[in-house]
């Protein structure tokens, strides 16, 4: 399982994914509870992963292991870093340029806009939450692209 985090200055996207790039879980979590995020990501939990969960909490498995952990190398990216190396996790920067714009088109590929909205052209389509968690599926899916261009 792929392990990837969009980090933040207030907040990080985060997102377990299978290696093909499909969305196991994600979500979002205060940069303060990031301490919090990882000791969960230590203990190999996945009740108390799943309780950070904005996306497919429920069906996340009971235990897991971390195969890969994905970093954006943006903003906020220091204090992931230490927290992952605190708990043991080897990380992988990867570029997160254009992830804001592929986040947005993920999120409504996993949630197809319905009423007026589908009658919006794509890029005026605003999506009613945050997305920063869709991010980290983007730098997975920046990362499984670069690894078969090699």
């Amino acid at each position: 399982m792929i392990l990837a985090i969009d980090p933040g200055k207030d907040k990080c996207g985060w997102v377990f994914a299978s290696d093909g790039g499909e969305l196991i879980a994600s979500g979002i979590f205060p940069a303060g509870r990031a301490g919090d995020f990882f000791r969960a990501v230590a203990s190999g939990n996945g009740r108390e992963i799943a309780s950070f969960a904005l996306e497919k909490g429920g069906s996340f498995p009971e235990w897991f292991s971390v195969e890969e952990c994905l970093v954006g190398n943006g903003t906020g990216k220091e204090l992931v870093l230490s927290l992952a190396k605190s708990v043991s996790l080897g990380v992988k920067l990867v570029p997160e340029k254009g992830t804001t714009l592929s986040a947005r088109k993920l999120y409504w590929k996993h949630h197809p806009p319905r009423g007026i909205r589908k009658l919006f052209p794509e890029g005026m389509r605003v999506p009613p939450r945050d997305v920063d968690d869709f991010a980290a599926l983007a730098i997975v899916l920046k990362f499984i692209e670069s690894q078969s261009a090699r």
